[in-house]
């Protein structure tokens, strides 16, 4: 990879950045398709996320930026405009720099969610979590017409916050009820190294969809395999998050070869 004085920087905000691997993905992208693009992390605490923004916004040859956590709701007082999603939720994870300095909002947790798992309509759903990605994969699970989503979340008050946010018809919290009609199992807290909220996964029916949003193996992702559910990797959810992110990126159409050898390089399966 060449670079110049020209060539167009994305990023992604985190904190930390450790984990991050977009850099890996997309420079492999930029390289295999010839463009003049580059694309790294900044590590950027809660406390500097207002000084972050003012230099992104002045930043002229800056496309765009992923946000991640603990930035996703934060970043949304300094963008000049949002997508449905973003004004629906509160949520960022993807943002466009204009020309003119203007910094355009979007979400694309919810898409990726969704589209990892497969058809939804008429499932029963349960959504471990309450905060920005959460918020943002009810969202989509509600638009792709799932039966109900149950939320089992830390804090009784941020369930409730969810709740209320997309009515009682269709989001209940979780209170100790059967898990042996959930179809969908969503976990979207960065718990890794028990499973979160003590959910008892033995309850869950045979080949149940479990989708976890953590890029790294998990207690929960391995109880899953022990247990014979279908889990779906955070890798999954991510590779169609980065087709969509690219093209709002870049403007162009992402193939889906240079897609899948992208996510080879770093030791996911397409």
């Amino acid at each position: 990879m060449v670079l110049s004085g020209t060539t167009k920087v994305f990023t992604i905000l985190a904190h930390p950045s450790s984990y991050v691997v977009a850099p890996v993905i997309y420079n492999h992208i930029f390289q295999a398709m010839g463009l003049d693009m580059v694309y790294i992390a900044h590590d950027v605490s809660p406390e500097g996320i207002k000084d972050a923004m003012k230099s992104f916004r002045s930043w002229h040859n800056l496309g765009g930026f992923n946000v991640t956590t603990p930035h996703k709701e934060s970043v949304v007082a300094y963008l000049e405009n949002l997508c449905n999603v973003c004004s629906r939720t509160g949520v960022v994870n993807t943002v466009v720099r204009r020309d003119d300095g203007n910094l355009l909002g979007y979400n694309t947790d919810g898409l990726g969610a969704v589209q990892a798992l497969g058809d939804v309509h008429h499932a029963k759903c349960l959504v471990i979590g309450a905060g920005g990605a959460a918020r943002s994969i009810v969202d989509a699970l509600i638009r792709a017409g799932v039966e109900n989503v149950l939320v089992m979340n830390r804090s009784r008050e941020g369930a409730l916050k969810l709740q209320d946010l997309f009515g009682v018809d269709r989001v209940s919290i979780y209170n100790g009820e059967t898990l042996e009609d959930i179809s969908v199992v969503v976990q979207a807290t960065p718990v890794t190294r028990e499973i979160p909220l003590g959910l008892d996964a033995g309850r869950l029916k045979r080949h149940t969809r479990v989708l976890e949003t953590v890029m790294r193996p998990t207690a929960l992702s391995e109880k899953a395999v022990q247990l014979h559910l279908d889990l779906i990797p955070g890798h999954a959810m991510l590779y169609h998050q980065t087709r969509r992110n690219f093209e709002l990126f870049t403007g162009i159409e992402l193939p889906v070869e240079r897609l899948n050898q992208a996510f080879a390089t770093v030791g996911y399966a397409a």
